[in-house]
């Protein structure tokens, strides 16, 4: 049984929470920064997937995502593999993102799906040849909605621009990293 939607629900969407911290980064744009961390470990064990994380939510409490490389890459294929991961995490960013300016606008939604289609080539991985991994990235959002096609074409627009998840894909982030022996970070 579903939960009971709140008055301010539009699309499973908090528009009133929303709406205020959408003001608190206007007035005060520090508030808009947040630090997100994770830890991971590689699992040694042949019989496990390959690597394990705990991530925390507001709500639900610690959730563990576990990932392993297919068999052809070195894997089992016991779990989702990163990439499968990493794919689903800017695929739910995006659609969230697009289901988020859909209840700003007030736009009612029956159904809202998304479909991602990634074009890989692993030969970089592989040492095999310098290919950009990702060669093509395609989502195709599915919405059952009376807004007309105009609409529509505005909350895809609005939700490219402001989907974090896009900005990361369009963008280079600076990244650096380190190693450091165990017990000694």
């Amino acid at each position: 049984m579903a939960a009971a939607a709140g008055p301010e629900m539009v699309g499973n969407v908090a528009v009133q929470s929303l709406r205020q911290t959408m003001e608190r980064a206007r007035t005060d744009p520090a508030s808009a920064v947040v630090q997100v961390e994770l830890e991971g470990n590689w699992n040694l064990d042949p019989a496990q997937p390959q690597f394990s994380s705990t991530l925390p939510t507001p709500q639900a409490g610690p959730v563990e995502l576990k990932a392993d490389f297919p068999p052809p890459l070195g894997g089992q294929g016991r779990a989702p593999s990163a990439v499968q991961y990493c794919l689903y995490a800017a695929t739910a960013c995006f659609l969230s993102t697009f289901a988020l300016v859909a209840a700003l606008e007030g736009v009612s939604l029956r159904r809202l799906s998304v479909r991602a289609s990634a074009r890989m080539n692993l030969s970089r991985l592989l040492d095999a040849g310098p290919a950009p991994v990702v060669e093509q990235l395609k989502w195709t959002v599915q919405a059952d909605t009376d807004a007309d096609d105009a609409t529509l074409k505005r909350l895809l627009q609005l939700a490219e621009e402001r989907c974090p998840a896009a900005w990361c894909l369009r963008n280079p982030v600076p990244f650096e990293t380190e190693v450091a022996r165990a017990g000694q970070a």
